[in-house]
Order: C-alpha cells, then structure tokens, then sequence
C-alpha cells in the first residue's frame, strides 16, 4: 500500500491508494495491475480501470474478489462495495506481506452468464476426482493404503490410545479436521492451509455429511440445507481450550452460511458483520497468559433466512463479560485492547480534548505488560475506527466511546488515604484527578466526589451519611469503571444488532429460519483462577453435559427402546459436578449468595459453609494448608478457585460480584437457552453512583446505565423524529417567505398520518406532542406578554393562561389539535390526512 500525502497531511478520505489486482489466467502474460484509488473508490471503477490498462474483452463480464487470511477462500465483491474500505480492515502484518503469498489480495475473476464465476479448471478437476473414486469402488485401481480414519466411530479398537494416535496421524498430514459422527474436532496449526479456496466450497455444496474429508464447510452445508429441508432452525456449537481457534471456526462457518444463500457474493449482512468483528474484538478480547488475543465473552450469532434461503438478517448475543480484568490482570496479561488501540493511535487534538497520557501513566494499564510482538497499535486505531464506521457508528459517537474510555482510565487512577483526625473517614490523595473525571462523564465534582467517599443509609425516619472505610473505598471506584465498561459493551452489541436487523423481522406474518452459531469461552485453569473462570468453567460443564446426553445417554436409550443388541458404552456422567454448583438448596452459588446478606460474612466462613454441606463429595476438595481456596474436580481436571478476591469484604458497599454476576446476569446459562431473556443493563454499582451517572449532563452516558436501553433507544427515535419535523417545518415557512416576499407568514402546522405513527397514542409521546405545540405558538403569537418555554410549565413558574388553556397551565388538547388540523397545501410541507378527525377524537377522550 503506497500512500501519496504532497503538501501536508490529507485527510483520510482524500488519501490515495495503490491496489494491485490480479487478473490470473484472465491475462496470463500480466502478474498484477497497479491501479490507484480512494477510500470511497467503487469496486465497478477499479474494475473498468483494470480492463482499461490490460485492454480486456468488454463483451465479457468480470467481478473482484477479496482473499483473506483466514481461509484463502474468494469473496466475490459486490460492484458498490469499496476495495480500499475492505483492505484497510486486514490486520497489519498483512498489508505489509501482502505481495508475498497467496492471502489478502484482491482477483479479478470472470463471470458466467448463468452467475456463477469461471474458476478454471476446476470442474475438470472434480470430474476426474470422481472418476478416479469410481474405479476404485469398481477395483480397477489399488485402495489406498488406510493409515487414518476421518471417523473416529469407524476405528476397529477404539480406546484413547487408537483415538490420540489416529489424531496425531492426521494431523501430521495437515489434516485438522475429523468427524465422532455429526460432531467435528478441530486441532488447531497455528498455521495458513490452502484448504479453503473456491474449490472446496463448490466441493462441499449440497453433500452428505461423512460422503466427502471432514471439513468445517461440510458442517455448514449441512446445516444450512437441512434447516430449509425441514423448516426447523438449527445451531451449531463451538467448545474447546483457550487459544484452540473458536472464534476463527466461527469466522469460517458465518461466512460460508453467508456465501451459501448469496452464491458467492457478499450481502449487507455480511459487511456489517465483517465490521462488527474487529469492533467487538477490540472492546471483548484481550492478552492472556495463553493467547495474544483471547476472547474475554462468549457470543451467539444467529443469521436469520427466508424460506427461500436467502439472508435477511442476523442477531448477535453476548455473554459474561470479564469486568474484573478492566481493574486488574494477572502476571503477562493485559486489559482489553481498545485501550491500547486510543492511546497509541489517537490524535494530538483528541489526545487534548481526552486527556489521554501513556499507558504507563494509568493504574488499570500499568500492572503488568504493555506490547505484544508484532503487533501496530496505531493501524490497529484506524482498523476499529473503520469498522465502527461500517457498522454505523457516527463520528459524534465514536468521540463519546473514547471519552467514556478517557474517563475510565482516569478514575482508576484516583487514591485514597485515610483523615488524620477521623478514623473512619477518608480523603482523596490525587484530587487533580477529579476535574478530569467530571470534566470526562460531565458531572458535578461535588456529587462525584461525595459519591465516591460516602454512601447514603436510610433509616427510620432518619438519612444517615456514612464514611466509606479505606478498602471499601477501592472497590467503589472499581465497581463504578467496571459498570460503565460493562454498560458500553452490552450498547455497543445493542446497537451492531440494530444494523443487523431486517424489518421484515418485526413482522409477525413473517416466516423466519434462522442458523446459530455458539462460540461459548474455552476451559480455563489459570495460576489463580477467580469468579470469572468460575463461571466459564460452569458454562463448559454444562456444555459437557449436553454432549453426553445426545451422544450417549439418549442414543443408548434410542436402541434400547428398539431392542437393538450392541455393548453398553460407559461414560463419565458430569451431573454431579453440576447439581454441586446449581442445585438448590446447597449449591456453592446458592450458599455463596446466601453468605452475602450476613453482616459478619468473612471469606473463612463462606469455606466453613463449604465444608459443612459438602463434606464427603467427591466433586470438591479443599487445601490442606490454610489457603482461602477451594478445589472442584470438572469433566477436564481439578482447577483451585481462591476467594481472597471474593466480594464478600465489600458486602455493606455492594452486593457480592459473585452473587450479583449469577442473580442479574443469567449469561452462565447459555446453553440451556441460548438467549437470555433479560435485555436491561444491570450494574453491580450501589444507588449512589447510579444517582451520579444520572445526573450526567451527557445523554450518551445517561442511555448507558439506564433502565432499559431499548427504551432509551425507541425514545431517542422519537425524539429525532420531532426533530426532523420542526425543520421541515421551518423549510417550509422560509419557502412560503420567499415565495410571497414578506416575513409575517404563519406558521406551518405538522400532521402526519395515525396509520403511520401509532406509536403517538402513547401519554408519554402526547406530552412531547404537547410541548411541541406550546413551542409553535409561543414562537409566532405576535400578542404574547411575556417569553414563555414549556419547561416554564412543567416547573410551574408561569401562571397566564389563555383562554384555550386548563388550570393547571396546560393548553386544552381539543383547542391545540383543532389549531394543528388546519394545513394549507402552500405550506409545501405536510398535507392533512383523513385520519385528523380521528386523532383528535382520540387524544381529547
């Protein structure tokens, strides 16, 4: 990538690119063809440039495609679509190397008249490969020799032994994939193979499973031509290791459903997706002591279809996110990477208006490392800041993220000391860091400052204010960053779903099919292993759990019901390790929860509490040394949890972390459901900092931790709703103006179709219509007084009433209705409808 900048820094919309493009066996004397080009250059004008400078055949038909990494396999562009917009998106290492292999780089195929793309040889290809299987079903040709199985139920012995060697076998063959019947296993190799180009998706399209090599395509296909055979949804689900590529066997399954139902092209959904990717990478996935770039959530993406089969939407559903690693990480693990990202890619200006300063300068980022190898913090910037943009996100938007980001770090960076004179109260060490705060969430320094120092308790009769204690004080400030990051994350998946989502969804009548795919976290055993790890080594058990059910208890069952003689298969039944997490009255979530509303509550005697409900179960162990631990022995091995992090030492400031992440948050049962039912944010924070965050005088961060998003969001729509009306109103009276020349036109009046806004009838929205109202005529009554604003009567300052008002200081719905119903066709704006009449009658009743 060149990029030409004479004069001074452009912007980036303005920088010029080079693309090479390959155009193949389509000019076979030519490597690539230079062709230089914008970021909103179309993929149509690339193309007519190509044809230009290699002098092509324009009777003929030809598209771009897009190679990626993480398959090799060809995306057909759509002739909209912008090449540089795409190319931006590939990680850095990438546009560097780029000319050096075969991934990421862009191809010019040609195009059949039926639709489908000339890939050369490849139906040759196929049609001796099918013959050559033939003679050798036929015996005219040797059986190959048979050193592997791509069936692991298809061994002659099967025992651990045969199974890890078969595996070993195939995999020193660079063959990852192999099938247990309809279940895959995938070992990753950490390495490119060329096994995902257009050759295998055509060979994989519409065959059975276990007919062709094990492939995660042919599960994919599968899916996807089952669900339209028989009408029924279906679910795919990701489980394994941390580190063993879920989420990029996610990417191959999602894109390939895509590819399915568009034949080869690219939809909408699919770009949104391809930019909700590295969005929720940046904000979700961080550096652990495994991997570079672990996924700290767990994500459920379900591609709705029509009958047909095409896509016409999707839904992305997340779960558990790690709040504890936003305030600490352990030895060679950092935070999540959008940090990172806004420091080091930010500019100067943003870097002022935020406040931004090193990593090292900040308590949540200084804890341990700061790089990773290889990696470019500042493309990284602009890769998210793109992909924000394709999923949606506005400038204005991004600016609030990264101040909230800004803020964030800062009150990490608030300390605490105890008063002199007081013992139990306490005083900020740091209070230049407090403006910034305020400055950042634009709050009042006072309230946050008192927010953070006391609490607020209500007795009888009486409102006491209390000194935090020392530690008490810490966890306030963390469970304040934790909650507002956590209120980031679920709006920023709210919002990638709205992109997402069809209108044709919202309707009832609508037949929808859809496919899921669940990339649940992998098993965790970490040095010191805490709530979190807890909680996903649950989920994994209960994923364990599931396959156990449908491979064996249930198949078994199936045969015996049929009376079908075989062997009983023994296996390892995990129930016990569940019923000892979950199950009432006794379950260690239960006690713990229970354990939290004692005053006295140390970490101590919840172990005591422990040991005596559970003494004798072979699921859980405790130290034998004094250590505030306890060990449970799960499906993959015995893992020590620690309670020295617990929160039941924060318990008169907030609810147990523990307790709250398992009554609020349903997110430690997706596989039982695989949405949760609950959409409100809810915050581990107490009433006085949710008080705070209320008082913002920012909406962004009021929408954050608000009740419910979704309503914030539906009344936001309103709201610009009113907002377009007010200025296609005031078009309207400047066109009247100029037409007739003189300023003393009346005032245009809006109205809108019932049938189209029945959303109106609410009481909530008549009150805004109200208020609307009140301002048209307070804006052209030339014989008013005195300045009169609706927030004058909502507060109850202004006492006139003109004689179409009520007592208490409202205009009379009936009189300003009447008023809104004359439109005149020369205000060029609205026109009355038929369903004035009935308005009026509906909202004066």
């Amino acid at each position: 990538m060149s990029v030409h900048d004479v004069g001074g820094r452009r912007r980036f919309e303005d920088t010029e690119f080079t693309l090479r493009i390959y155009p193949g066996v389509i000019a076979e004397g030519t490597i690539y063809c230079p062709v230089a080009a914008r970021k909103n250059t179309s993929a149509a004008e690339v193309i007519e440039q190509v044809i230009d400078r290699l002098q092509l055949d324009r009777t003929k038909c030809y598209v771009l495609a897009e190679v990626k990494e993480f398959g090799g396999e060809e995306w057909i562009l759509n002739p909209t679509d912008c090449p540089v917009q795409r190319m931006m998106l590939w990680p850095r290492m990438a546009l560097e190397n780029r000319f050096s292999g075969e991934d990421y780089r862009f191809l010019l195929r040609e195009k059949n008249l039926d639709g489908s793309i000339h890939y050369g040889n490849l139906q040759m290809w196929l049609r001796v490969t099918e013959e050559r299987r033939r003679m050798v079903e036929r015996g005219l040709l040797p059986q190959p020799l048979q050193k592997d199985y791509d069936d692991l139920c298809n061994l002659p012995d099967l025992n651990e032994k045969t199974l890890l060697d078969n595996l070993r076998s195939r995999f020193k063959q660079e063959k990852i994939y192999t099938y247990v019947g309809s279940i895959l296993i995938v070992i990753n190799p950490f390495k490119f193979l060329p096994i995902y180009n257009p050759k295998y998706v055509k060979m994989y399209d519409n065959h059975q499973l276990g007919k062709l090599e094990p492939h995660i395509y042919a599960v994919a296909d599968v899916a996807y031509h089952a669900m339209l055979q028989r009408k029924q949804n279906q679910c795919i689900v990701i489980s394994g290791e941390s580190g063993s590529g879920k989420t990029q066997s996610t990417n191959f399954l999602i894109h390939h459903l895509t590819a399915l139902s568009q034949k080869g092209f690219a939809s909408g959904v699919e770009q949104i997706i391809l930019g909700a990717g590295p969005v929720l990478e940046a904000f979700g996935n961080a550096k652990t002591a495994h991997n570079n770039n672990s996924s700290r959530f767990g994500k459920f993406i379900q591609v709705n279809y029509q009958e047909s089969g095409t896509v016409r939407g999707a839904y992305v559903e997340k779960y558990l996110l790690e709040k504890s690693r936003l305030v600490y990480q352990e030895h060679n693990e950092r935070n999540y990477h959008v940090f990172y990202y806004l420091l080091a890619g930010a500019s100067e200006e943003e870097r002022m208006a935020f406040h931004l300063r090193k990593p090292e300068e900040y308590h949540y980022l200084s804890q341990d490392c700061f790089t990773v190898e290889g990696e470019d913090l500042k493309h990284d910037f602009e890769r998210l800041q793109l992909a924000m943009e394709m999923v949606g996100f506005l400038p204005a938007t991004r600016k609030q993220i990264f101040s909230l980001l800004s803020a964030i770090l800062h009150l990490g960076n608030i300390r605490y000391k105890k008063k002199t004179y007081r013992d139990d109260s306490i005083d900020i060490c740091n209070l230049d860091v407090l403006p910034i705060v305020s400055e950042l969430l634009e709050v009042k320094e006072e309230m946050l400052f008192e927010a953070l120092t006391t609490r607020k308790t209500v007795t009888v009769g009486e409102r006491l204010i209390v000194p935090y204690k020392l530690a008490e004080a810490g966890t306030v400030r963390d469970s304040m960053a934790k909650s507002l990051y956590s209120a980031l994350f679920d709006w920023i998946v709210f919002r990638i779903n709205h992109a997402l989502l069809n209108n044709r969804d919202l309707e009832e009548s609508a037949k929808m099919l859809s496919i899921g795919v669940l990339d649940i976290f992998g098993f965790e055993d970490y040095e010191n292993n805490s709530f979190e790890q807890f909680c996903i080594n649950f989920a994994n058990e209960r994923l364990q759990h599931y396959f156990n059910q449908h491979i064996f208890k249930l198949e078994q069952e199936e045969y015996r019901a049929e009376g079908i003689t075989w062997h009983n298969i023994d296996y390892i039944d995990n129930t016990g390790c569940i019923n000892l997490i979950s199950k009432k009255p006794t379950a260690l979530l239960h006690l713990l929860d229970e354990e939290c509303n004692f005053p006295q509550a140390t970490n101590q005697t919840l172990l005591d509490k422990f040991k005596r409900q559970h003494e004798g179960n072979s699921y859980i162990e405790f130290p034998t040394v004094m250590e505030p631990a306890f060990i449970i022995r799960h499906y993959a091995g015995k893992v020590k949890y620690g309670v020295k992090s617990s929160a039941l030492q924060k318990r008169n400031t907030f609810k147990s972390e523990w307790a709250i992440s398992w009554r609020g948050d349903k997110t430690v049962r997706p596989v039982v459901n695989a949405r949760t039912s609950g959409r409100k944010i809810r915050t581990t924070c107490g009433p006085d900092i949710v008080a705070l965050l209320k008082s913002s005088k920012n909406a962004f961060i009021c929408g954050l931790i608000g009740i419910d998003p979704v309503a914030t969001f539906r009344w936001a729509v309103l709201r610009v709703y009113f907002r377009a009306v007010v200025a296609f109103r005031e078009a309207g009276r400047r066109r009247v103006e100029k037409k007739s020349g003189h300023d003393d036109a009346a005032p245009c009046a809006v109205l809108k179709s019932v049938d189209s806004f029945s959303f109106l009838h609410h009481p909530v929205h008549q009150r805004s219509l109200e208020i609307l109202q009140r301002c048209k005529e307070e804006k052209y009554s030339m014989s008013r007084r005195s300045p009169r604003t609706p927030l004058s009567d909502l507060q109850g300052t202004n006492n006139e009433r003109s004689p179409g008002e009520s007592r208490n200081g409202r205009v009379g719905r009936q009189s300003r209705l009447s008023s809104a119903g004359s439109v005149t066709e020369e205000d060029g704006i609205f026109i009355n409808s038929p369903a004035a009449s009935s308005w009026r009658e509906h909202t004066a009743s």
